[in-house]
């Protein structure tokens, strides 16, 4: 065999050209109209083998593509990477979005970081947030009869068994109460709880040989923070008492919504909350709003996220499917079920962080202690030093700058990237688990008003959460 047949027999990439839209929206489509009528596969070998699968034919692809780059001109192999990225990227969509779970919210996570992924990847993960592949009602209306003994048609004055917004863990359906409330329903998927823990012991023999390491106490507690989150996340009573939490946190001239609970029509795995009328974030930027509109925004988004760390419940997961841009200017929150709620041990660590970050920067040492577990006589300490002081600038940026940061800069996205690189490098990642959820919270901000293009003034919006929280206490 020559080298020209062997590049004939690699896999051919399915589309023309990387530009072809139409194509990949087709397949999208098929994916939907596919896994719609898929359960959830809860088994822990079936899902080990179908992400080890989905592996294979990733490094599969791109072996392809490097090889035939040998033997193309530059323009070719750039068409070729593209073409690669996106047939990766629905392969990616299909087999998350048939996994859900923990395993979805890797491709949202992934989704929401442009830089650190190929943009086919991550425009098409991105629609992991609110465009997961919904089930048919059938599949899933016995979760409603459970909860309440009887079926959303005799439960609602109207349902829409279409539903409108689907995520990883559950989707949405609008309906009507029968005093006349425009509500929003969102309906767990049935099995949802038992993949989690299906994927966790699967993670658990791979991190098997971590337990012969130095860090392994810190691994295991960041492991048992991620599973226990998770665990949360799957209980709608607790969303919707985090919710409930929310709601009182913001008045009408803060211009966030967060939508009420009606308690009577939820349950462990059904949450009815008011229906929402907006644009998530991709439809929003495809309106091509205004520097002003975008700025108005970002502002609202970074003001409820200090909002809910003052009140030591960080929203742990913001994404483009957790906001609404609401016609009126207004900012709908939604989506409570990752919020972190800080014990008396957390808040301590919290309140000696700020004052480090803001008032005494001496205090770095014993945030190191404290935060890391490393005292100064460890050999690691030095390193474990730098680590924080480079992650404390990172963070301060936006605040040290004068008047409105721009977070459109994707410079100061990638130095956080950095930092994070070097830490996993030079494995200095010995720190309390509550970091864990506070480093993706951070991230998915930072990501969100990046795609946003929103310039914030960050030192205001600080300065006044700030005091408002001093006169309440």
């Amino acid at each position: 065999m020559n080298v020209s047949e062997l590049i004939a027999a690699l896999p051919e990439d399915d589309f023309s050209s990387a530009a072809n839209a139409g194509l990949a929206q087709e397949r999208i489509r098929e994916i939907l109209a596919d896994l719609a009528q898929r359960p959830v596969p809860t088994g822990s070998l079936h899902r080990l083998w179908s992400v080890s699968e989905l592996s294979a034919q990733i490094a599969l692809a791109y072996l392809a593509w490097w090889i035939r780059q040998w033997f193309s001109n530059a323009e070719v192999s750039k068409r070729r990477q593209m073409e690669t990225n996106l047939r990766v990227a629905l392969k990616l969509f299909h087999r998350l979005g048939y996994l859900r779970g923990a395993m979805a919210k890797v491709g949202q996570a992934l989704g929401n970081l442009p830089i650190l992924v190929p943009e086919q990847v991550a425009e098409t993960l991105d629609r992991l947030h609110a465009e997961s592949p919904p089930m048919h009602f059938p599949l899933i209306r016995e979760v409603v009869r459970n909860e309440f003994g009887k079926g959303a048609d005799e439960l609602f004055a109207d349902f829409d068994k279409e539903a409108f917004a689907a995520a990883s863990l559950g989707q949405v359906h609008r309906a009507r109460l029968k005093s006349g409330e425009s509500v929003a329903v969102k309906i767990q998927y049935p099995g949802i709880a038992r993949t989690i823990d299906a994927d966790f012991r699967n993670l658990s023999a791979l991190l098997l040989p971590l337990r012969l390491g130095k860090d392994w106490e810190s691994v295991k507690g960041h492991f048992e923070e991620i599973r226990r989150m998770l665990s949360q996340e799957v209980d709608y009573l607790q969303e919707a008492e985090s919710t409930r939490r929310a709601r009182e946190l913001f008045r009408p001239e803060d211009g966030i919504v967060v939508p009420n609970v009606y308690s009577e029509y939820s349950g462990t795995r059904v949450l009815t909350t008011d229906y929402l009328n907006g644009l998530h974030l991709r439809e929003y930027l495809a309106t091509n709003p205004t520097q002003a509109s975008r700025n108005a925004f970002g502002t609202k988004m970074y003001v409820a996220w200090l909002r809910m760390y003052f009140a030591c419940m960080p929203y742990g997961d913001p994404h483009p499917g957790n906001y609404l841009f609401l016609p009126d200017g207004r900012l709908g929150l939604i989506d409570f079920g990752c919020v972190q709620h800080y014990g008396p041990e957390e808040r301590e660590l919290t309140r000696l962080a700020d004052r480090m970050s803001h008032e005494d920067s001496s205090l770095m040492q014993e945030v190191v202690r404290r935060v890391c577990g490393v005292s100064p006589e460890d050999p690691a300490f030095p390193e474990y030093l730098g680590m924080m002081e480079q992650s404390r600038d990172w963070m301060l940026e936006p605040d040290d700058h004068p008047g409105p940061f721009d977070f459109g800069d994707e410079a100061h996205f990638q130095r956080g990237l950095d930092v994070t690189s070097r830490v996993v490098r030079n494995r200095t990642m010995r720190f309390h688990p509550m970091y864990i959820y506070w480093q993706r919270s951070v991230f998915g901000l930072k990501a969100l008003l990046l795609r946003l293009r929103a310039q914030v003034d960050v030192h205001e919006a600080f300065r006044r959460e700030r005091l408002a929280l001093e006169h309440s206490n």
